[in-house]
């Protein structure tokens, strides 16, 4: 097994390998951020400050930030650790887990899920180079 799928195990355990939920076809919360949002259908986890894991899909992207949809609400206005589990530009079966942090922005409730919009605080380098990489070829 790769080193990068064994760090992918690690940051969602089975969570990579099941399908993830299909987002709302609604547009996701305020508009803050300035680029244009690429949609996107990825696994995410995030850690409360309670320690709390909740699980979430990735709505869209921004190279400045995220859109998710979780059946739990998150806390508008926090900084919090984010786990990405992010399919490989030419091998989409080849997952990178990609580790930052996010200060969400707002949450709106739509139906059964909630919204939630993030705005990148911290994110390694090549982690945010791949990110850009998915929002550049997404949005042709």
């Amino acid at each position: 097994m790769p080193d990068d799928q064994e760090d992918a195990d690690a940051l969602f355990g089975n969570a990579a390998a099941t399908p993830p939920k299909p987002p709302l076809p609604a547009k996701a919360g305020a508009e803050n951020r300035k680029e244009s949002r690429v949609r996107a259908n990825w696994q995410a986890r995030v850690l409360l400050p309670s320690d709390r894991i909740v699980e979430l899909n990735v709505f869209d992207l921004s190279e400045s930030g995220i859109g998710l949809i979780s059946e739990v609400g998150i806390p508008a206005h926090s900084v919090l650790p984010l786990a990405l589990a992010v399919p490989g530009l030419n091998d989409p079966t080849r997952i990178t887990p990609v580790s930052g942090t996010i200060k969400t922005t707002h949450m709106t409730v739509r139906g059964h899920y909630i919204h939630c919009g993030g705005l990148w605080v911290q994110i390694p380098g090549e982690s945010r180079e791949l990110i850009n990489q998915w929002v550049r070829r997404l949005r042709k």
